[in-house]
């Protein structure tokens, strides 16, 4: 496996809490294999069945569902062990979803106005004038008419609203205590995200251009390549008044954060090309995100920055959590008194 997730024996107990036991480990016996094989073979026609209706399902309330699906077939001979774990387990998901879809309605109940002043004199402070965003589009020579390439940056943007989900699948069916580390690093990350949404609503580079008129005109590439790309089903992503879109939550770049975290989670278990590829993929949705106008550079930063907070104080908490475990140490013991040597007597007879 590329990333290795590193299972390892759990400082609070998540070995003891009834989490699926690892495939490596598990001893099926005939009609099990052929109950797992139904599932699975169920599982994949469904899909089919959906994405010929109603095409890709790209919007992570989609995901989710899909994601815990595929889970509930591959647990199908041990449902009445994890099925219920497997729903408290990914409640968080769908409540971190039901709250996304209030906050801009919370930042107007409690007044917030939107900002963007201090996103763009940040931008200004470290690449000059005029915006990053500007100077890409100028440089690549963006205009509204979609190069094939934009659809590779399109296909990196919608990364985010699956990758996790999948991540965290594949975690709690293979490694389900690192599954509960994920899961509790990528809730507080949003968390803090909607807590920032509501009290910091900001404009995006793309809206100020084009609604508010404050800034040169900057192309939303990513909506264009999206009408042209015949992914309707995505519309829930990218389209002005979605449920699941709130035009204001650009500080921080939960779709910058997200990459990071991924990234930090993985790093020490993944082998050097993989460190490499982590890394890309994150600068690879950094540039996306600026050169689409999506984000300025300072709601990437502020991303990364939540990101590395919330894995450094992860692993801060473990560490305490072992300590505080750990059996207190055993006083050295004394050594045992050295004897002096008696000393010969050697008596002279005369």
């Amino acid at each position: 496996m590329v990333l290795r997730p590193e299972v390892q024996p759990s400082v609070d107990g998540d070995a003891q809490l009834g989490g699926p036991e690892p495939a490596a480990k598990r001893q099926y016996t005939r009609s099990e294999r052929w109950i797992s094989i139904f599932g699975v073979v169920a599982f994949a026609i469904g899909s089919a069945i959906m994405v010929a209706r109603d095409g890709l399902f790209l919007s992570s309330d989609e995901v989710l569902i899909w994601v815990v699906a595929a889970l509930v077939a591959l647990s199908l001979t041990d449902l009445h062990r994890v099925g219920l774990r497997l729903v408290w387990d990914w409640l968080p998901f769908g409540l971190l979803l039901l709250g996304f879809h209030y906050a801009h309605g919370l930042a107007e109940d409690i007044g917030s106005r939107t900002h963007s002043l201090l996103q763009i004199r940040f931008d200004e402070l470290i690449f000059g004038k005029p915006l990053l965003t500007l100077q890409l589009q100028h440089a690549f020579h963006q205009t509204q008419k979609v190069r094939f390439w934009e659809y590779s940056l399109f296909g990196v943007y919608l990364t985010y609203f699956f990758l996790a989900l999948v991540v965290a699948g594949i975690l709690w069916r293979f490694a389900y205590p690192r599954f509960r580390q994920f899961r509790a690093q990528f809730v507080v990350l949003s968390g803090l995200g909607f807590i920032t949404y509501v009290l910091y609503p900001a404009d995006p580079p793309w809206l100020v251009s084009q609604d508010l008129h404050e800034l040169p005109t900057i192309y939303r590439v990513l909506y264009e390549v999206w009408g042209q790309s015949g992914l309707h089903s995505a519309a829930g992503l990218v389209e002005k008044g979605s449920a699941f879109h709130d035009e204001t939550a650009a500080v921080p770049s939960l779709h910058a954060g997200a990459t990071m975290l991924v990234c930090l989670f993985f790093w020490k278990s993944a082998r050097p090309w993989a460190r490499a590829l982590l890394v890309l993929y994150v600068l690879a949705m950094a540039f996306t995100l600026v050169y689409s106008g999506e984000h300025y550079v300072f709601d990437i930063v502020t991303g990364w920055l939540y990101a590395a907070a919330v894995v450094t104080g992860a692993g801060f908490i473990r560490r305490r959590r072992a300590a505080r475990r750990a059996p207190p140490a055993e006083p050295p013991s004394s050594p045992p008194p050295v004897l002096a040597e008696a000393t010969p007597v050697i008596v002279s007879t005369p």
